[in-house]
Formats: C-alpha cells, sequence, structure tokens
C-alpha cells in the first residue's frame, strides 16, 4: 500500500510506501532478516511502477516486451527493526540515463529516523535481445517529471 493517492511529491514528500514489519520476516530474535531489506525495496519500485509510471512490471513485459533488470543494489544500514515496528520506505530517481535509472531509497521508522538506505539502479532491456534499450519516452516522461519534483534544490 502506498500513501501516493491525491498528493503531490516535494523534496521533503517523495514516494513512499508505509510497512509494518511482519513476524515471518524476522530472525528468532525479532530482527528483520537482512535479505528481508532487498523485498521491502522491491515491493516500493513497484509500487511506484505502478502508480507513478503506470506500468506495472507484468504490463511492462506483456505489452512492450521490456524489462527492468537490476544492475546493481547496495544497502546500508542504521538502526535496527523489529517484528510489530512500523516503517515507511521513500524513493527518489537520482539519475535517468540513455537506459539506467538509480533510485535512492530510505527507510524510515515511526520517529522519522532513517533505519536503512539503498541504491538501486536498473535498466530497460529489450526481451527478444536480452539488450539495453533506450527508455521509452512513455515511461522516461513520468520518471523525470517525479525527479524533478522530489530533487532538493541546489544553494
Amino acid at each position: 500500500m502506498t500513501d501516493s493517492a491525491n498528493r503531490s511529491f516535494t523534496p521533503d514528500r517523495p514516494f513512499a510506501c508505509p510497512r509494518i514489519v511482519q513476524w515471518g520476516e524476522c530472525d528468532p530474535a525479532g530482527m528483520v532478516y537482512t535479505t528481508q531489506f532487498l523485498d521491502y525495496v522491491m515491493e516500493t519500485l513497484e509500487a511506484f511502477w505502478r502508480d507513478i509510471i503506470g506500468y506495472s512490471f507484468l504490463r511492462l513485459h506483456k505489452e512492450l516486451g521490456l524489462g527492468s533488470p537490476t544492475v546493481s543494489t547496495k544497502l546500508d544500514f542504521q538502526r535496527a527493526l523489529k517484528g510489530g515496528d512500523p516503517f515507511t520506505v521513500e524513493l527518489r530517481v537520482e539519475k535517468l540515463s540513455r537506459a539506467t535509472i538509480t533510485y535512492e531509497f530510505r527507510g524510515r521508522n515511526a520517529a522519522g529516523d532513517v533505519c536503512f538506505t539503498c541504491t538501486h539502479v536498473s535498466c530497460i532491456v529489450d526481451e527478444k535481445i536480452l539488450k539495453s534499450v533506450e527508455i521509452p519516452e512513455r515511461i522516461r516522461g513520468p520518471i523525470e517529471a517525479y525527479r524533478q519534483a522530489t530533487t532538493p534544490a541546489q544553494a
């Protein structure tokens, strides 16, 4: 579930997915499994594509014959999350090139403290030839508009 309905995005209010840590996402001590954070990132990314770009990954595949595979992902951890903790994953678009998109994610606890960050790069590929292709304008346009709306002004 996202909180994107009926609001405009700003540098202080990016696209975000609120969640609650489920017990099954935790180790026996109640701490979130490390690999679970990538699931949180990917859930947020899929919601962003669906809600902001207008294409689910399935629709991208079926209608356009395109995919968006991961090129690289880097996770950094600042604070623990435990079973039952509410948190939100925010998404910003850091960079948009010919064929790649660099996303920045921040996971914040209920107090607003950053618990984890992630830099995630994906590309657009033609699934028939498995090669990167230029991002089509119908995808680039909404991503660029969102990037501009959520990029802080430089002093």
